[in-house]
């Protein structure tokens, strides 16, 4: 269609999303998902989960009890990043803690996340590092996907509207 190619030509979409976005839909569940109202509701969370908060309520990284390491988190996106770099020993006091599930869950609001980290049990070895980064960038992918899926399918709409006028 000539609405929608506009439309991936100025979003630049690659071309298995827009064959997802535009075919058509196999059954009732997967429209309302879609309808304005639904798709507003995964945005703004995706948006909730996805922002940068204040610094007081960052998440602060330590090695043990009053052993700080010196970093710090103040988003999901900025908190896989510091996986990758802090100690071992932080990522293992925190998980047993639960500190990561609970910063996830109560600051961010992202209580899917916080299940997943929660299933992975705590080891001595850099296995830890690799699963919780997998966990928390698979979720910010799955995120930033819900939110493109809204801001296409919204734009569809639009466009189809005023094709119509």
């Amino acid at each position: 269609m000539k609405i929608e190619s506009q439309i991936r030509k100025d979003y630049l979409i690659p071309q298995t999303l827009h064959a997802r976005l535009t075919m058509p839909l196999k059954n009732q569940k997967k429209k309302k998902l879609l309808q304005k109202g639904k798709s507003l509701e995964i945005d703004k969370e995706a948006i909730r989960i996805m922002r940068t908060v204040k610094d007081e309520e960052a998440f602060y990284f330590y090695e043990a009890l009053g052993k700080p390491t010196g970093e710090s988190a103040r988003s999901l996106p900025d908190y896989l990043g510091k996986i990758k770099s802090v100690k071992l020993e932080s990522l293992l006091f925190h998980l047993e803690r639960k500190d990561f599930q609970n910063w996830i869950k109560k600051t961010l609001g992202d209580p899917k996340l916080a299940r997943k980290l929660d299933r992975i049990k705590p080891s001595y070895n850099d296995n830890l590092r690799t699963k919780i980064h997998a966990a928390v960038e698979n979720r910010i992918k799955e995120l930033r996907g819900a939110s493109l899926e809204l801001l296409v399918s919204e734009d569809l709409v639009i466009a189809s509207s005023n094709a119509r006028s």
